[in-house]
């Protein structure tokens, strides 16, 4: 089974990172996925380090720019042919990992959203004008991620919504799951 990489931005998660590290755990303790997770800090907060090694986490620091060059950023330092984007609150069931890593694995699908509602063009779009923090899980395989340029550099907020509207311009085999 492939690696997947998940890829968390320390600002953006805020105080919520403990609790967000703790809930990846049941999926980092399966022997069914191969996991690493990676966490961009342009904090330089000296908790961040303990906290990343008391679970099993690389902080990868960085001066303070975007979340989308962040997150390009960690991509750099991943190891995964899987690239994981957790929504900030949303439980990532390991069916839901497993199984989008198998299709990602067996190139049956490019991409797989996990999202919280049935998804809407109005509801997304208007989700980016009021620049409202997406409330999509993203895995992506690490080929497309590439192709299609990564996160845009220059985008706060907005950049894994972005990314996403960008997927699905594409030809690319995007599945949306709804939890």
């Amino acid at each position: 089974m492939m690696v997947c990489s998940i890829l968390l931005d320390a600002r953006s998660v805020g105080a919520r990172l403990p609790r967000r590290l703790v809930a990846l755990k049941p999926l980092r303790q399966r022997h069914d996925l191969h996991t690493e997770v990676l966490v961009a800090d342009d904090t330089d907060d000296p908790r961040l380090l303990r906290l990343a090694n008391r679970h099993d986490a690389r902080i990868v620091p960085m001066e303070e720019t975007p979340l989308g060059d962040r997150l390009n950023t960690a991509f750099t330092h991943s190891q995964g042919e899987a690239l994981l984007f957790p929504a900030g609150w949303l439980t990532i069931p390991a069916s839901w990992l497993e199984t989008a890593v198998a299709d990602i694995e067996h190139h049956r699908q490019d991409a797989v959203v996990l999202t919280a509602s049935s998804p809407n063009t109005l509801k997304r779009l208007w989700q980016r004008l009021r620049h409202q923090t997406p409330a999509d899980t993203l895995c992506i395989s690490r080929i497309w991620f590439e192709r299609i340029g990564g996160c845009d550099p220059g985008l706060d907020l907005e950049a894994l919504s972005d990314l996403i509207e960008r997927l699905r311009t594409c030809p690319a085999r995007i599945r949306t799951v709804v939890a």
